[in-house]
């Protein structure tokens, strides 16, 4: 059954691809760069945010996000290996999807006030006063490591359910996963290529207009 749309489908791997480009354009100083790359995942993640309201079944926060107790009770029947492929996200996968969330949106926000301390600012950060723009700048950075310890607790996942028989990537890849149920309802993507476009272009003439005009 068809599990995944193209659109979760994109928004993932794009979102490995953009975290990979902006850990890298930060290292190397590339500052253009970096503030594009974030505009973009910026424009990815708020509408995969709304996608998980009026998107696809599987897309929904209503269908992945269930209370504490279900979500620890389903990790109690893993460590007792009974171990399933759930049409979706699990319950303990759920809330590791709203933890990514949180953390890539609180990344993204403190990087509108940040400086480098050279020529680069975020487009916030006239806002605030310098210390408060340098203090920002710093838990920017050190919120980063975080990201990257979260997912990395999100690929040994992947890789325990992968050793336990059942493989993530694949529906990922493709949308379509052998599993027996009911099959989720898919909405159009195009709705979500549509929000998509037109938060891209609200982000490009707010902020990064400048910024891609420089480097194009």
């Amino acid at each position: 059954m068809k599990i995944w749309d193209s659109f979760i489908r994109v928004y993932h791997w794009s979102q490995v691809i953009l975290l990979g480009s902006l850990w890298y354009t930060a290292e190397e100083g590339l500052m253009e760069w970096h503030f594009s790359f974030a505009y973009l995942l910026m424009a990815f993640l708020i509408t995969r945010i709304v996608w998980g309201f009026i998107g696809s079944e599987t897309a929904k926060f209503s269908h992945f996000v269930t209370t504490p107790k279900k979500a620890f009770n389903y990790l109690i029947a893993i460590r007792n290996s009974k171990v399933s492929h759930s049409i979706g996200h699990n319950p303990a996968g759920g809330y590791m999807v709203l933890g990514l969330f949180s953390l890539l949106t609180f990344q993204l926000l403190t990087g509108l006030f940040s400086n480098d301390d050279i020529l680069s600012e975020g487009p916030l950060a006239s806002l605030v006063s310098y210390e408060t723009s340098s203090l920002l700048t710093s838990i920017h950075h050190q919120s980063f490591n975080v990201l990257l310890t979260f997912i990395g607790l999100h690929i040994t996942a992947v890789l325990f359910y992968r050793f336990k028989g059942i493989n993530l990537l694949s529906p990922m890849l493709t949308g379509v996963a052998k599993l027996t149920g009911t099959t989720p309802i898919m909405k159009h993507v195009i709705i979500a290529w549509g929000i998509f476009a037109v938060i891209s272009l609200f982000i490009y003439y707010l902020w990064a207009n400048e910024v891609v005009s420089y480097l194009f």
